[in-house]
Order: C-alpha cells, then sequence, then structure tokens
C-alpha cells in the first residue's frame, strides 16, 4: 500500500473508533495523530533512505525489519498504554495491526506475522511486483494496475479526505 493508503486507512479508522466505539467526538488532533500513525511501521525505510538506499538501485525490504511484526506492536502498545489513556493505546494498537494487515493485502512480499518463530512473509496476493527488476515509480505503476490493490487503495485516500473534510471544516 502506499503511504497515502496508509494514512487514508488509518483516519477512517482512527475516525469509526473514536466516534462509533469510544463515543467521543473526532478532533484535528485525532485525525493528525491518526494520519502519523498510518506512516509509522515504514519509519524504516526513511531510516533506509538516510543511509543511502535509492529506490532505483534496488529493492527495499523493510517488509522484513522488526517495525514490521505484530509482536512489536504488541509490545510498543504495552508501553504506550503506561503513558496514555486506555482508548488511545488501544487506537495506537489498532492502527499498528491495521497497517500490518494492509501491508499483507497490497504488498508483493507481506510481513512476517509469525516473527521471531519464523522470518516467513505471509500475503494475500503474492505476485512479483518487481519481477524484471522494477523499482521506484516503475514498481508503483505495476502496483496501480492491480484492481485487488488499487480499489481499496482509493477508497481508503477517498475516506480519509472525506472525514478529514468532515472534521476539519464541517464540524
Amino acid at each position: 500500500m502506499t503511504p497515502g493508503g496508509h494514512i487514508g486507512a488509518s483516519i477512517v479508522a482512527a475516525y469509526v473508533v473514536e466516534h462509533c466505539v469510544f463515543g467521543n467526538e473526532v478532533t484535528p488532533l485525532t485525525i493528525g495523530v491518526s494520519a502519523l500513525m498510518g506512516l509509522l511501521p515504514d519509519l524504516d525505510s526513511l531510516l533506509a533512505t538516510a543511509r543511502g538506499h535509492r529506490p532505483t538501485k534496488g529493492r527495499l525490504r523493510h517488509h522484513r525489519s522488526v517495525t514490521h511484526t505484530p509482536l512489536f506492536y504488541l509490545l510498543m502498545t504495552l508501553l504506550v498504554s503506561l503513558i496514555v489513556p486506555a482508548q488511545k493505546a488501544v487506537l495506537f494498537g489498532m492502527l499498528a495491526f491495521l497497517h500490518l494487515a494492509l501491508d499483507s493485502w497490497s504488498t508483493d512480499d507481506g510481513i512476517m506475522w509469525l516473527w521471531p518463530l519464523s522470518r516467513r512473509q505471509f500475503s494475500l496476493f503474492p505476485r512479483n511486483l518487481h519481477a524484471g527488476g522494477v523499482y521506484g515509480i516503475a514498481f508503483y505503476r505495476r502496483h496501480m494496475r492491480c484492481a485487488q490493490m488499487i480499489v481499496p487503495e482509493l477508497l481508503f485516500v477517498l475516506g480519509g479526505c472525506t472525514l478529514t473534510y468532515y472534521t476539519l471544516v464541517v464540524v
């Protein structure tokens, strides 16, 4: 999933949980934090770029890092629960697991759901989108031609934009 899809999905999920489950008013802060949470597991890709990785020079295997494992976010959620109210810690954990689920849905390599017991990655639609040395922009062009990837991507982006507009402008 692209960053826009992760952000949109996180905003939609946070809105539903905050408003419908917890009965809280959704604030601009909630929208902003949920957008950042949508990208949190991908911070490892920023670190790789800072260390010199270039998308056109090879595949970034960031779905094989600890930041893409359920155990990591289970432990992080427990730590977060020590410093924020329980509802916010639940939301943190839920958004992290949503990111992992989306990476299993809409990436060719998936994530390591069983780490540290296994380094095997699981993907719902395992396709080699990097075949033939396709990286960077060319990879995203190929990615966006797959219906099972583009449809949820567009729905999440549209939903996130709609709820952000509603929260910031209408309410």
